[in-house]
Order: C-alpha cells, then structure tokens, then sequence
C-alpha cells in the first residue's frame, strides 16, 4: 500500500505542471506579445486544411529526421524501432517536469526489451544527450549574435561574450572527448602517481565503469558521426521551416533573419524544468523578441501556438500512440513461448537452438 502512494505524488505533480505549463501558453503569451486572446483565436481561424496539412509534414519530417541520430548512436536499431522510440520518450519528457530523466528511463526500458545491450544502450543515451545539448548551445549563442547585432550594431560586448561562451563550450568538449590521453600524458612525463592514489571500491568501480562508457561513447562517434551530424542538422532544419512556417500561415509580417535568428535563440530555453520542455516561457520569450523586431502583434502570438501544437501536444499524441502499440507487440511476444509450450509433447525431447 505504500508503493502506490509514493508514486501517486510525483504523478500528480507532473499533471499539474502540465497543466500549469499550458496555462502559461495560453495567458502569457498573448500578453507577451501585447495582444488579446480574441485576436488571437481568429487568426488561429485563419488557418486552413491546407496549411494545417503542410504543418504536419514538417513535423513528420522532424522527427523522422531525428530517427537517424538514434539509429547511428545505437546499432542494429530501425527507423521504425527509432522513431517509436523518438515519440514514447518526446511524450514522457513533454508530460512531466525536467521529464528527460524519465525518458532516458523509458529508452532504457524499451531497447532493453529489443535486445540490446546495456553497454550499447548507455553509450547511445549518452551520445544523443550531448548532440542536443551542443546542438542547442550552439544554435542559441548564434542566435543571441545574431540578434544583438539586429537590436544594437554597437553592442560589441553582447558580441564578444556569446563569442567566449561559444568558445569555452567547444573547449570543454574537446577536453572531454581527449580527457583519456591527458591523463595518460600526466602520468607518463610527470612521473607520479597521480589519480593512483587509494581510493574506495565502490569509486574504482565507477571509474572503470565511467571508463568504459567513454571508451564505448567515443567509438560509437568514431563510428558514426556523420549520421549524427546530419541526423541532427536535418532535426533542427525541419523543426526551423515549421517555425518560420507557423509565421509565413498566420502573416507575422517578420524578416526571415530576425525570425530564424529568434528560433535559434530560444532553443536553449527548452531546457528549463520549471514547465515540461519549457513550455510557455520559450514562447513568451520568442514572442516578446518577434515583436519587438516587428511583427505583427496577434499573429505572432497565433503562430507560437500553432508551433507549439505541432512540436509538444502533436508529440505526446504521437508517444500515446507509439507507447500503446509498443505495449500491444511486447504483449504479444509474451504470450507467443507460453502457447509453444503447453502445445508441445512432453515425451518429445526439447528442441535444439
């Protein structure tokens, strides 16, 4: 009786920050954008089938995109294994707040039931994590440039601090990713016995341990990085077209520099855990920029919803779905051994594998 009270907490909590992060889309960002909600419904109105459907492709496109990330970080999975994969983990991390514990979890649990190592599977989840985060780093540093070049032509220091940042997280990559053969140097030329020293069982075994999954992280770059890259670039340009798509349908009326420059800008707030994906904050955020460069009031604030229709609700539509046929096919091959096995003889001796 105490298991489901202990887990009927956290599930409340993640349903009401949901709740409370789509109550923020919806108040907060026609205010940020310094319009009415009335406004706002009848340019949503305005927006047909037609469009709708265009809306839809580029959201397939996304993630379909991302499929080919997860299939290079992790051999032997399919694209349809992967974008099942891609949809049950985007729903759990859109549902629940900071959700990307639980949907490295749910990755976890699935690919294990697929037959995949643990070691592969650590290593995919780690390698994948990285490429979002640098990826966003780098998009919203650009973006920031870009914008503070837009807003001010004299802002230098804006210039020069996005630079630096930019360069200290490209510094600390490379440093981890060469942290094995620095280490190594140390203890060649200096000649102690330095990280020797004694230490516990319990922490040798989670430098073996952490050892391991670089060496496997690292091979799986090796490996496959150009599918890594381009998976992720075509990510990103996909889920960029749908933005400046969502702008172009409802007439925002803003220049594709400043409306790309804003879409690169606000990727790093989606990492905020105060709301699931940071829902709310990233589109008053953009919303507040896009029309301080010039849109159009109401439909900016239109074409943030309809984006985060297709990018958040669209996505936990499609993890339901996914999770539910997941569980149907798992189901299934649960039951297919134990009807072979009250078939069989038992006078017959058990086949060979």
């Amino acid at each position: 009786m105490v298991r489901p009270r202990r887990l009927f907490v956290p599930r409340l909590l993640g349903l009401a920050s949901a709740a409370a992060g789509i109550a923020l889309l919806v108040l907060a960002v026609p205010r940020a954008a310094g319009t009415q909600w009335s406004a706002v419904r009848a340019g949503l109105g305005q927006v047909d089938g037609f469009h709708l459907a265009i809306l839809a492709t580029l959201a397939g496109m996304g993630l379909w995109a991302y499929t080919y990330v997860l299939s290079a970080s992790l051999p032997g999975l399919t694209r349809s294994r992967a974008l099942v994969l891609n949809c049950t983990g985007s729903a759990v991390s859109n549902v629940l707040p900071a959700g990307g514990a639980a949907g490295v979890a749910v990755t976890y649990s699935m690919t294990r039931r697929w037959g995949h190592p643990p070691r592969a599977v650590a290593a995919s989840i780690v390698v994948t994590g990285v490429c979002n985060v640098l990826t966003r780093l780098v998009l919203s540093i650009t973006g920031l440039l870009v914008l503070a070049g837009l807003s001010s032509p004299g802002a230098g220091w804006a210039v020069d601090t996005g630079a630096a940042l930019l360069v200290a997280s490209l510094a600390c990559g490379g440093l981890w990713l060469l942290r094995g053969p620095l280490r190594r140097a140390v203890r060649r030329h200096a000649g102690t016995r330095l990280f020797r020293g004694p230490v516990p069982g319990v922490v040798v075994r989670m430098r073996r341990l952490a050892g391991r999954c670089r060496h496997d992280c690292h091979a799986v770059w090796l490996r496959s990085w150009p599918r890594l890259v381009g998976g992720m670039a075509g990510t990103v340009a996909a889920q960029g077209l749908l933005f400046l798509t969502c702008l172009r349908v409802t007439g925002a009326g803003t220049g594709l520099g400043p409306a790309a420059a804003v879409f690169a800008a606000s990727r790093l707030l989606t990492q905020i855990g105060i709301t699931p994906g940071g829902i709310g904050v990233t589109e008053s955020a953009a919303a507040f920029a896009l029309v301080a460069l010039g849109g159009a009031p109401a439909a900016v604030a239109s074409s943030m919803l309809l984006y985060t229709a297709f990018t958040y609700l669209l996505e936990i539509l499609l993890g339901c779905l996914a999770g539910a046929f997941f569980l149907l096919c798992e189901g299934r091959r649960a039951r297919r051994p134990a009807a072979a096995t009250t078939t069989r003889d038992p006078s017959e001796p058990p086949a060979r594998l």
